[in-house]
């Protein structure tokens, strides 16, 4: 049995259908922020893990487009599928919590050491 694993929620707004002691989407707007940094975490959000899925779709809480129906997560932390929308759209800047997190999980899977021999002791596939 897979044991189960705490992550951590962000980018989840209040809302008409959420908690309401999520925060607002507004407090976190920073049109000066750094548009490399920008493009680097709503690249990084979209390369996030199904973890799950749900009915019906959320709706930017800024300009009201469908903002899609799934739940990412990177092992670590779990965001919804638009969280992206946010950042690349109305200048959501997400804590520095999590964008050191991000930059760090890149560095280790770039500077990470490769192991070649399992593959290359790969043979063919056996057909049964």
């Amino acid at each position: 049995m897979v044991q189960s694993r705490k992550l951590i929620l962000i980018g989840y707004w209040d809302g008409p259908e959420t908690d309401p002691s999520c925060p607002s989407p507004e407090e976190f707007v920073d049109p000066g922020r750094d548009t490399e940094e920008r493009d680097f975490v709503a690249s990084y959000l979209q390369m996030g893990l199904i973890a799950r899925s749900f009915m019906g779709f959320s709706r930017c809480r800024f300009c009201g487009q469908r903002n899609g129906n799934l739940e990412l997560s990177d092992g670590s932390f779990v965001w919804p599928e638009g969280l992206a929308h946010y950042i690349m759209e109305h200048a959501v800047r997400l804590p520095d919590r999590f964008v050191r997190h991000a930059f760090a999980m890149i560095d280790s899977l770039e500077s990470a050491s490769r192991d070649v021999e399992w593959w290359r002791g790969i043979s063919s596939i056996r057909k049964y």
